[in-house]
């Protein structure tokens, strides 16, 4: 069925049907598929891919690596998630509103008439008259762009009694800044207008501060002689008192001197979640708004005061859904909700924990082959499909790189048994490689995807070491180190997975293992000893090379070489017409076969992989 899309800016105002297919929007020009080009610098090169499915639903993908798309109520799409939903669709990103409808439905009555010609070149069109809902009536429309020569109630008459009509009024704005897009410019823009509507201000700005500086989010002015200016001094008053300031600059004292070409001011504090100022609503009135209007009076202030509440409650919900999306990146449902329970599991701490490294054998190869595009396609899918298993396992996502993945378990939240949990995850994601290798063998001309995973379980500093701008909790330590180093050993023995003793020592009956013996390890002192892990019902043939291998290994340990190589005899016979040969089984033959032909007088049953 035919998509109906509108896309709507301070710049643009563009309505088209699509019939099939993906369809992308962002600032930069048409690549693979059909483009829409967005006139609006705070949308990134490449924004924003949809495109229907077989179930009605439509699927949007944020393209962007820097911004994330604000899809109402509190919810965002973070730079490179993707989500199902069905239309209508109404989401915004930068200065730009889309929203997504079906022809032939009743949701897009009215979508392409509403742009055509019913509205004033330049005036907003909301999603709800897009969507052909403009024939609901209602008591008043608050309308954020309008602009009023006066309030919607003078409140010098307000001992007088306040009107219904704007009571209701009033109550629709502070409703419609809290139903706008969390933290958004939508929502600054219009906050700042509601002071000039509220309390008929001529200018009305909102500030947002972030260490000890002020910096404007939003404005609204009366008219183009007003201009945009505001107090450092009364700004800090307020963030010192902790309360809303007006009118009065005798109570600055000293400071007074320095503010006075201000007319008449309002200024209230917004608070965060702790507390703290983050930021201000601050209003004038100009000279020629005293002479018709009088000074700011207490009421007045108040509201001021209500919508500075209104825009920390919201501002509080924008923080609230983009912790909860940097979460969900990470952290499984369970974990997320407990974690806005208790937010103090993040704080850094000594724990035990099973780290996990994994790796893409042969990218360099693979990325030749498929090129720029198909590459990150690929890595993109068997990223999505590696990490529903380690979330689906209890696991955290530490880190992406390039091709690889760092997970962990038993912290934030205590996993008593972590080590199985990491290990079914690992088993988990090399099942995933028949359905990946199905999916994209055609496109590497038969280079079968493989994996290389590592798992450690020792003592670590764990915390969030990540800023305000970009959250990453994770393990620090050498257990890390050593989990990577084990991953790295995975080449020389030539096994998908292996676990370090410290792992294998914590996992429950069930698990099927290979000890396989000391290894040393690049840049570890110590040799670390390794298992080989399968699942819990591994085949008879695997168990047989199993018994038959550790009574080698034990030989070899023991420096009985002759008995060691008589012992892996039937193995290497098994072998011999077989199309891939046990790694493991064929380096402890050369060395037991080494030590016999050399007779070493020092003797250390060590397998060498120094090099990564």
């Amino acid at each position: 069925m035919t998509l109906l899309v509108e896309v709507s800016n301070s710049q643009q105002r563009q309505r088209l049907e699509h019939a099939g297919g993906p369809l992308e929007f962002g600032r930069g020009p048409q690549q693979q598929w059909t483009r829409v080009v967005i006139d609006d610098m705070f949308v990134s090169r490449d924004q924003l891919r949809i495109e229907e499915l077989a179930d009605g639903q439509v699927r949007l993908e944020n393209l962007s690596t820097r911004n994330a798309i604000e899809l109402g109520a509190g919810t965002s799409l973070a730079p490179g998630q993707s989500r199902e939903a069905a239309p209508p669709i109404n989401l915004s990103v930068g200065k730009t509103t889309l929203v997504i409808g079906r022809l032939g439905t009743p949701e897009s009555v009215g979508m392409g008439e509403t742009l055509a010609g019913q509205k004033l070149a330049g005036q907003k069109v909301g999603a709800a008259e897009i969507l052909g809902l403009t024939g609901l009536a209602t008591i008043g429309v608050p309308g954020p762009a309008r602009r009023r020569a006066r309030p919607i109630m003078d409140l010098k008459d307000a001992d007088q009694g306040v009107a219904l009509e704007g009571l209701t009024q009033w109550l629709e704005i502070v409703i419609e800044l809290q139903q706008a897009p969390a933290a958004s410019v939508q929502f600054f823009e219009q906050t700042a207008q509601a002071l000039l509507d509220l309390v008929a201000l001529d200018l009305g700005l909102v500030l947002i501060r972030r260490e000890g500086s002020w910096t404007i989010v939003g404005c609204a002015v009366t008219n183009d002689r007003v201009s945009v200016h505001y107090s450092r001094t009364l700004l800090e008053h307020v963030a010192n008192q902790r309360r809303t300031f007006y009118q009065d600059l005798d109570q600055l004292g000293s400071q007074a001197t320095s503010l006075a070409n201000i007319e008449s001011a309002v200024v209230s504090p917004v608070f965060g979640l702790q507390g703290e100022v983050v930021g201000a609503l601050y209003g004038v009135r100009m000279q020629e708004g005293l002479a018709m209007r009088g000074g700011i009076d207490p009421l007045e202030a108040q509201l001021v005061q209500l919508l500075a509440a209104a825009a920390g409650a919201n501002m509080a919900r924008s923080l609230a859904a983009r912790t909860r999306v940097q979460f969900e990146q990470f952290f499984s449902p369970e974990l997320v909700r407990e974690l806005e329970r208790d937010p103090k599991l993040l704080e850094g701490r000594s724990e035990e924990v099973t780290v996990l490294f994994s790796d893409l054998r042969g990218f360099t190869v693979l990325s030749q082959r498929l090129g720029a595009e198909k590459t990150c396609r690929m890595v993109r899918d068997m990223m999505e499909r590696l990490s529903d298993r380690i979330v689906e396992h209890g696991g955290v996502i530490v880190d992406y790189a390039g091709d690889g993945i760092l997970a962990m378990w038993n912290a934030p939240a205590k996993q008593d048994d972590h080590a199985a949990r990491a290990c079914r995850a690992a088993l988990a994601m090399l099942a995933e490689l028949p359905a990946l290798n199905a999916r994209w063998g055609a496109e590497t001309e038969g280079a079968a995807l493989a994996l290389g995973i590592g798992v450690n379980t020792g003592e670590v500093q764990v915390g969030n070491t990540g800023s305000t701008r970009k959250f990453k909790y994770g393990p620090h330590g050498h257990a890390v180190n050593l989990a990577s180093r084990v991953q790295d050993a995975t080449k020389h023995l030539g096994l998908p997975l292996l676990v370090s003793d410290s792992t294998r020592r914590q996992l429950p009956v069930g698990f099927s293992t290979r000890r396989l013996g000391q290894v040393r390890l690049p840049g570890v002192k110590d040799p670390v000893m390794l298992h080989e892990v399968r699942e819990s019902q591994a085949d008879a043939p695997w168990l047989a090379l199993r018994d038959i291998y550790e009574r080698a290994l034990q030989c070899y340990e023991a420096a009985q070489w002759p008995r060691a190589c008589e012992t892996l005899m039937p193995l290497v016979a098994a072998y011999s017409h077989a199309e891939q040969f046990d790694v493991p089984t064929l380096k402890l033959m050369r060395r037991s076969w080494e030590c016999l032909e050399s007779r070493p007088e020092t003797f250390e049953p060590i397998i060498e992989a120094t090099t990564k």
